[in-house]
């Protein structure tokens, strides 16, 4: 997994000091805050931003939230709502067992993980990320893929004969990426995508009574 982003304010939370907050891009790489503007102008004549790496590596899963809770009272993003117009970025690296052992932590918020040098669970905050997803086991996945479309292929046709002369031939294609959804829904396979916070505001129309009452 490789994450970049142009947002110079991105934080990093590190576990292992109370989740203390930190600047995720070193100094030396941030812009001269008296050219800022002058950069500013001259990346809007040319339509783009320069993109800083902020983590390259393995994750099990990546995940990322502008609310703290997932669902069902889960709040696997304690820190979406401490920073406003600012989302969580999530990238857990931890081991399935590590994560059993720990899901009352998780369900809660509570979980950190303080291992040095390892970095289990990495929450970063900011504006705007892309992700570019790859693996050296990614030609491993496809092939699993193109055989699971390759039984599901026979499995239609009326006789083994048919289905073998015709199969290299009319065999699905395997999907390329890997799994993505959005709010619990499934949104295909990604190998590239970008995550960033809408600036403009959303009007939402609720039909239920006022949580607020003022006592005149």
């Amino acid at each position: 997994v490789s994450v970049t982003t142009p947002d110079e304010d991105t934080l990093w939370i590190d576990h292992r000091r109370g989740d203390f907050a930190e600047l995720a891009i070193p100094p030396r790489e941030r812009r001269n805050q008296k050219n800022h503007s002058a950069i500013a102008n001259e990346k809007s004549k040319h339509g783009h931003q320069k993109q800083h790496l902020i983590f390259r590596g393995t994750a099990g899963i990546l995940s990322a939230s502008t609310a703290p809770f997932y669902g069902g009272g889960m709040k696997l993003f304690p820190y979406a709502s401490l920073f406003p117009n600012k989302l969580q970025l999530r990238l857990g690296r931890i081991s399935p067992l590590t994560g059993f052992f720990n899901i009352p932590k998780i369900f809660e918020g509570s979980y950190r993980e303080k291992s040095e040098g390892e970095f289990g669970c990495l929450d970063f905050i900011g504006e705007d990320f892309e992700v570019e997803v790859a693996s050296d086991r990614y030609d491993e996945y496809l092939e699993r893929e193109k055989e699971v479309e390759k039984r599901r292929w026979f499995q239609k046709k009326e006789t083994s004969n048919i289905a073998e002369k015709n199969g290299s031939n009319n065999a699905k294609k395997p999907r390329s990426g890997f799994p993505f959804q959005h709010s619990g829904e499934s949104m295909g396979c990604k190998e590239r995508f970008r995550l960033r916070v809408i600036k403009e505001p959303v009007k939402f129309i609720s039909f239920l009574e006022p949580r607020v009452i003022i006592d005149e």
